[in-house]
């Protein structure tokens, strides 16, 4: 595995304590996963599940599809519980009315990537 004895078999690790190496190639595999899920399903797919979600729900507070991600992940419970939270959480500072746009915050999160790795 990737121990702190593997110096210098990337060009970009090296300046990285191994927990945060291991951190952001985890963010990438998962990453990897969202864009291959992006690419795979036409775009009205994700709008009709969430439009299945706010449904259920019974109110529009899920307005993008990464607030039901977040709050889904942070309350292993109901996510209905956490919805208040959100509102006030940093998760706010997403543009409400993105639904399919939420690929600009993948772009960004990308381009923060490279910065990290450089």
């Amino acid at each position: 595995g990737f121990g702190p004895d593997c110096k210098g078999g990337y060009p970009s690790t090296p300046t990285f304590p191994p927990a945060m190496a291991e951190e952001l190639s985890e963010l990438l595999r998962e990453f990897d996963e969202v864009m291959e899920d992006f690419e795979r399903g036409p775009a009205s797919q994700y709008q009709q599940h969430l439009e299945e979600l706010k449904r259920r729900a019974g109110q529009s507070v899920y307005d993008s599809g990464i607030d039901e991600l977040e709050s889904a992940s942070t309350s292993p419970g109901s996510s209905l519980n956490s919805s208040e939270e959100h509102l006030n959480s940093p998760s706010d500072t997403y543009p409400t009315k993105a639904k399919l746009g939420d690929t600009q915050e993948l772009e960004e999160f990308i381009a923060d990537l490279d910065k990290a790795l450089e």
